[in-house]
């Protein structure tokens, strides 16, 4: 029922003794109600009836909030504002060396030493012994298909005259479908947005509207002189991981402002309805790989998968994915931290004593901070995560 205070739903327990009442007005005040009587069982089926009938109403009623509705109620409930991301395969190029002669055919798998697979997406029939550049997408939506420089690295199904496969650049486009939850609170945070300054406008535009972006952030130069960075008089450098470079420009354009530079070291070019070509710049984040090795002393309560919920820990402290989602970590331009990481690992069960060796090139590791310049961003996964016993 509806009150001042909202819906207050009315349970089977809440319907029976109006429903009793009713029938002792018909029926008289002796009559037999229990539930071992025809009168009861139908008085029962009717209360449990109108029971289930409300609940179906308070979800009516709640399907009008954002805090409240779920699924395609709540994604017509924010659509004035934002839209529920959705999953995006990863793609990117790879280059393959090929003998003369060779080919690749469409539909031709690479993968990770890890296992997360890529098809190719166009032939190629080699003319001369050389390097190919290919282009392949995910077989997995989601995050899963971001990967680095690099891990791309075993044919699948080897042929001859296909010598090496490799990624030279990260692929960042893949995306997991937001939750509900995701959904509400990036609502909440865009509330806003039309009302923010210039910076934070570009950064809730640029992270709201365009997909696959996993960060951004906005930095202006409201001087009159070059400032220190480098950045242009009354400009704006948009730093962004993630995302396709002509979608990030369209976002950043839309809420620059006149006379505002969009300022950074990839730059797009286009022209708008009335012939006029604009210059749109902003900076692609880069990212520092982390491997990690982690001593730690157990005791008997350590549990079976310790050394999975070690990994789990230490990823989403640095950001990276692990099981197939992805974290955003410490964030851009943020250092890594060894007694972060350290008290991370502690609050295992089992674990009396832990050490974190910390390394970028996954040959020398030491026990000391990570340091994250701009643009930077610290990105790690679990198979640079390496748990090591030290009883």
């Amino acid at each position: 029922m509806l009150t001042k205070s909202g819906f207050k739903r009315q349970r089977t327990a809440d319907y029976l003794p109006i429903i009793e009442e009713q029938a002792r007005d018909l029926y008289g005040e002796d009559a037999d109600l229990s539930d071992r009587t025809p009168v009861g069982k139908i008085i029962h089926l009717q209360a449990q009836q109108r029971a289930e009938d409300n609940e179906q109403l308070e979800m009516v009623y709640n399907a009008r909030f954002v805090d409240t509705s779920e699924g395609a109620t709540l994604e017509a409930n924010v659509k004035r504002v934002i839209t529920r991301k959705r999953w995006i395969k990863a793609t990117g190029e790879v280059i393959v060396n090929l003998d003369k002669g060779a080919k690749i055919n469409i539909g031709d798998l690479f993968r990770t030493k890890y296992n997360v697979y890529f098809k190719v997406l166009e032939a190629i029939d080699a003319v001369e012994d050389g390097n190919y550049r290919v282009d392949v997408e995910a077989l997995e939506y989601g995050a899963i298909g971001n990967v680095e420089p690099g891990d791309i690295s075993v044919i699948v199904n080897p042929q001859s005259g296909i010598n090496s496969v490799t990624n030279p650049d990260a692929f960042f486009n893949g995306q997991d479908e937001e939750t509900d939850e995701e959904l509400q609170d990036r609502y909440y945070e865009s509330l806003g947005k039309v009302g923010f300054r210039r910076v934070e406008s570009i950064e809730a535009n640029v992270l709201d509207e365009v997909e696959g972006v996993r960060a951004a952030i906005a930095i202006e130069n409201d001087t009159n002189v070059v400032d220190a960075e480098g950045r242009p008089p009354h400009s704006v450098e948009t730093v962004v991981l993630g995302g396709l470079d002509e979608d990030v420009a369209m976002a950043i354009f839309r809420k620059k402002g006149g006379g505002i530079q969009a300022y950074g070291s990839t730059v797009y070019n286009f022209t708008d309805s009335r012939g006029i070509t604009h210059e749109i710049g902003f900076t692609r984040a880069t990212t520092v790989v982390v491997h990690v090795k982690v001593y730690v002393e157990k005791s008997n309560q350590y549990p079976l998968n310790g050394d999975e919920l070690v990994i789990g820990q230490i990823v989403k402290y640095i950001g990276g994915t692990y099981k197939g989602t992805l974290y955003n970590g410490v964030g851009m331009s943020s250092n890594v931290i060894c007694t972060k990481a350290e008290a991370r690992v502690l609050s295992i069960e089992g674990i009396e004593d832990v050490r974190v060796e910390f390394s970028t090139d996954g040959i020398s590791y030491t026990s000391s901070n990570v340091l994250i310049a701009f643009p930077e961003v610290a990105e790690t996964d679990e198979s640079k995560v390496e748990v090591i016993n030290l009883d």
